[in-house]
């Protein structure tokens, strides 16, 4: 009776399968040693390139910094694989970076919304004196680079953190509990570890916290992580390569902004050092979005995955759990395929 009581802790008796906290744990502790090891192997490389005078331009500062996220990258892709794989037992692609009939359009409307909130940040700053803007004194090669290298660092960057927190842990979280615990927990997560970032605040981690919930809300309502993917990168990008501001405390990641941005606003409302993202018209814009999103009605799963979620229902579920209002956040009644 007792082995078979603590059997439960570990196992679901419905699904006979490891319990879905169970198999976050093992994907974060996954994660974390192929990060580990990646990183340790290029940190060899590097040392062993500079040794010899082979280290290529650029491994230094925001080149270091761009080859650190692609073994992160790689890393995370792994164990997201592995897990898929032997813990889920299902496809890769159903993770949400599948090229299904509209993910251009939740790519495209996720750049498009996160630079605009980014600009209503900055603009009601500039209108209330508190940050001055500038054209940047760089060469118009040099902010081109930039823009572009900034472009591919962020998306990289932003697709690095979305696979760590909106796709197989959240994902996971779903399939055993109300949406709204996955949500907070990853997002309180999500702010967690960005808890070490210089200049950081209470506040600067309450809207780190909310901009997870902003970005779960867009997988929620697409089951796709195309939107919080483009969301997540062009908040980033928008912010850092063309107002030169931080971008959650870390400052010159973009060498040659397209604007040069001189803040004199309080903290409290500006951020301050740590950027946007420390200051009270981020946490309004960051709420403003997120009901945003949630309101769209067109913004909905496509044909592709609720096949595969309806799939997934049938092989391993009650035929009412995922799209009861227990299992799957009810954004917008006329997506809902069970109703």
């Amino acid at each position: 009776m007792i082995t078979a009581r603590w059997q439960t802790v570990f196992i679901n008796p419905r699904r006979q399968t490891l319990r879905s906290g169970w198999r976050v744990i093992v994907f974060f502790l996954l994660a974390l040693s192929l990060a580990f090891l990646f990183i340790l192997l290029m940190g060899s490389a590097l040392f062993l390139l500079g040794k010899l005078n082979l280290a290529p331009e650029g491994t230094a500062g925001s080149g270091k910094l761009f080859i650190g996220y692609a073994f992160l990258m790689a890393s995370i892709l792994i164990a997201t694989a592995i897990c898929l794989r032997f813990l889920d037992r299902r496809p890769f692609w159903s993770i949400g970076y599948y090229f299904h009939r509209r993910w251009w359009r939740d790519y495209l409307v996720g750049t498009g919304m996160a630079a605009a909130m980014i600009a209503i940040i900055v603009g009601i700053e500039w209108a209330a004196g508190m940050v001055s803007l500038r054209w940047s004194h760089a060469p118009g090669n040099e902010i081109a680079s930039g823009l572009l290298i900034g472009l591919a660092f962020f998306n990289l960057a932003a697709a690095f953190e979305e696979l760590t927190f909106r796709g197989y842990p959240l994902q996971t979280l779903l399939r055993d509990l109300p949406p709204i615990w996955p949500v907070l927990i990853t997002s309180t997560l999500f702010g967690i570890v960005h808890a070490g970032n210089p200049h950081v605040s209470p506040l600067a981690l309450i809207n780190t916290v909310l901009a997870g919930v902003w970005l779960a809300v867009a997988y929620l309502k697409t089951r796709s992580l195309w939107l919080p993917t483009s969301l997540h990168w062009s908040w980033n990008w928008t912010m850092n390569s063309i107002f030169g501001l931080s971008v959650s405390g870390l400052q010159g990641m973009a060498s040659s902004p397209l604007l040069e941005s001189t803040q004199t606003g309080p903290t409290w409302l500006t951020g301050g050092p740590y950027g946007p993202e420390g200051g009270v018209l981020a946490t309004i814009v960051l709420i403003a979005g997120t009901l945003v999103i949630w309101r769209i009605r067109w913004l909905a799963p496509s044909t592709e995955m609720m096949s595969f979620l309806s799939e997934r229902i049938a092989e391993t579920e009650s035929p009412s759990s995922a799209f009861d209002g227990q299992h799957a956040i009810d954004c917008d009644p006329y997506q809902d395929a069970n109703r």
